[in-house]
C-alpha cells in the first residue's frame, strides 16, 4: 500500500510540474504576444494604449484583458507583463518595426536602424502620389455598412477600407483616429508578400520552384528525407512538415512568434509528418522557412536584406509606409509582419492585378501570378494556390467555393482578425479590407459584393 501511495504522489507531482511549465510558457508567450502588438500599434499605426488591448489583443485572446504595460518613448520600447508576471520586451527600430525579445533579454543585440530612403509626391494621383481619392458616391452606403458593428459580441473595429477600380482610387474611408498613410498590421497577407519575395530572386535565376530548398538543416544528413522539400511544396503549403496552426496560447505558430528567437530556424526544425507533395496543411512555419532562405539568397549584411526588400519590391510600386518586421535573429518574419498603409496595400493588390507589372516594368517573372494562382494539386476544395487563397470550384460539387456571390477568378491575401486584399481580374477591381475582428462575421464577401455591383456598367 505505501509503494502504491508513493507511485500515486508521484504521479500527482510529474502533473504538477508538467502542468505548471505548461502554463508558465503559454502565460510567458502570451506576454510576448501583447508586448510585440503594442509595440508595433503603438509606434508604427500610432493607435491609443487602450484600443491596442480592447481591439488587437483581446479579440485575439480574452486572457490578454489582464496584460499590464509600460511604454517608453525615449528608449522606444514596450514592458509588459501577464498577471504581473511573465515580463516581456519589443522594441522600436527605424525602418523595420518592433522586434520581440527574448524572454529575460532587455536589449536588442544587432544593428538598430537602417537608413530609410521614404519618397512621395502628395500632388500625385494613385498609384504614384498620395493625392485624395475622387470617391464614388454610389459606394458610400457600402463603405459605411463596413463600418458598422452589427453584433457587439463580435466587434468588426474595421480601420480602413479602401477600392481601386480600372486602376484608379475610388473610394476610401478609415476610423477614427485613422489616415490614408497609417501603417496598418497585415497578418498572414504578410505570406503573398514573401511569394513576391521569392519571385523577385527566381526572375534573377538565383532560385527555381523546382529546386530542393536551400536549407542547412535538411542537408546536415544526406538521408534526411526533408532534403527533398522544393521551394514549389513551401509555397503550396505541401512541404509535409509538422506543424501546428492553432492560435492556441501555446501552438507552434504562437510559440514561432511569441517565444522563439530565430522563427524560419523553429520551423525548419520540424519533422515531415507526411511525404513532402503529398498533404496540403496550412503552416506559417513554412513562409518563414521561405523568408530565411530569402535572406541567405540575397547574401551581404542586414542593411544589404532590407534593401532588397525596398529597392526590389516596395519603392518600384511608390510604397512608403511598408515596414517589414524582423524576430530576434534578424529575419524578416514573412508568415506575418508587415505593416503598411491601406493604399500601399492596395498598390500590392493592383500589382497582383496586372501580373507583377508596374508602370510597364515586369518584376516578377512571366507567368507568376498564374503559377500563384492555380490551384495546388492535394487541396480538393482548390482554395490556396501559391500564398495566395482561391476561390475556384472544388473538386466535390457538394462544397460550396470560398465566396459563392463573387467572381470565380477572386483570389486575396488573407490575414488573420479579418485582414483582406480581394483581387478581381474579371472585373479590374481591388478591395483592401484591415481591421481586428472578433468574429468571422466581417461582412467582407457582401461588400466586395456590393462594389462589384455597384461598379457594373
Amino acid at each position: 500500500m505505501k509503494k502504491l501511495i508513493v507511485i500515486l504522489v508521484s504521479i500527482v507531482v510529474v502533473t504538477l510540474l508538467i502542468s505548471a511549465n505548461y502554463i508558465s510558457a503559454s502565460l510567458t508567450a502570451g506576454s510576448g504576444f501583447a508586448a510585440k502588438n503594442i509595440c508595433s500599434g503603438h509606434f508604427l499605426s500610432g493607435m491609443s494604449d487602450r484600443e491596442i488591448v480592447d481591439e488587437a489583443l483581446t479579440s485575439a485572446s480574452p486572457v490578454l484583458a489582464n496584460i499590464s504595460f509600460d511604454i517608453d518613448s525615449t528608449q522606444r520600447l514596450v514592458d509588459t507583463r501577464l498577471f504581473g508576471f511573465f515580463k516581456r520586451r519589443a522594441v522600436y527600430t527605424k525602418g523595420t518595426g518592433c522586434t520581440l525579445l527574448s524572454a529575460g533579454q532587455w536589449q536588442l543585440q544587432r544593428q538598430v536602424d537602417v537608413t530609410v530612403v521614404n519618397k512621395s509626391n502628395s500632388e500625385l494621383a494613385w498609384p504614384l502620389g498620395s493625392a485624395p481619392a475622387s470617391q464614388n458616391s454610389r459606394l458610400e452606403p457600402l463603405l459605411l455598412q463596413a463600418f458598422a458593428e452589427t453584433n457587439p459580441e463580435q466587434a468588426r473595429n474595421t480601420k480602413a477600407v479602401v477600392v481601386i477600380h480600372k486602376g484608379q482610387l475610388v473610394a476610401e474611408k478609415y476610423a477614427h483616429g485613422i489616415e490614408a498613410d497609417t501603417p496598418l498590421l497585415g497578418w498572414s497577407m504578410t505570406k503573398s508578400i514573401t511569394n513576391m519575395l521569392i519571385g523577385i530572386l527566381v526572375q534573377d535565376g538565383r532560385l527555381s520552384l523546382e529546386q530542393a530548398a536551400p536549407e542547412p538543416q535538411w542537408h546536415v544528413s544526406a538521408d534526411d528525407p526533408r532534403a527533398t522539400i522544393t521551394i514549389d511544396q513551401l509555397l503550396r503549403m505541401s512541404s509535409g512538415l509538422v506543424f501546428d496552426e492553432n492560435y492556441g496560447l501555446y501552438s507552434d505558430v504562437t510559440r514561432m512568434l511569441s517565444v522563439e528567437a530565430d522563427v524560419a530556424g523553429f520551423a525548419a526544425s520540424k519533422p515531415l509528418l507526411k511525404e513532402p507533395g503529398s498533404l496540403w496543411s496550412y503552416s506559417s512555419g513554412t513562409s518563414n522557412i521561405l523568408s530565411g532562405i530569402i535572406r541567405r539568397t540575397v547574401g551581404g549584411n542586414f542593411q544589404d536584406y532590407y534593401d532588397f526588400t525596398q529597392q526590389r519590391l516596395f519603392s518600384p510600386l511608390g510604397i512608403h509606409s511598408a515596414s517589414l518586421e524582423t524576430d530576434n535573429n534578424g529575419t524578416f518574419i514573412g508568415s506575418s509582419y508587415l505593416y503598411a498603409s491601406a493604399r500601399d496595400w492596395a498598390r500590392l493588390g493592383q500589382f497582383c492585378l496586372q501580373g507583377g507589372n508596374w508602370q510597364g516594368e515586369q518584376l516578377l517573372p512571366e507567368g507568376w501570378l498564374s503559377y500563384s494562382t492555380t490551384p495546388t494539386p492535394n487541396n480538393p476544395r482548390n482554395n490556396y494556390g501559391a500564398h495566395f487563397w482561391l476561390n475556384a470550384d472544388p473538386e466535390y460539387p457538394q462544397q460550396q467555393r470560398t465566396w459563392p456571390s463573387l467572381p470565380v477568378d477572386t483570389f486575396s491575401m488573407n490575414g488573420y482578425q479579418g485582414q483582406r486584399v480581394i483581387i478581381i481580374p474579371s472585373k479590374d477591381l481591388v478591395v483592401v479590407r484591415l481591421g481586428f475582428s472578433a468574429g468571422s462575421k466581417r461582412g467582407i464577401e457582401e461588400l466586395v459584393a456590393g462594389l462589384v455591383a455597384a461598379l457594373a456598367p
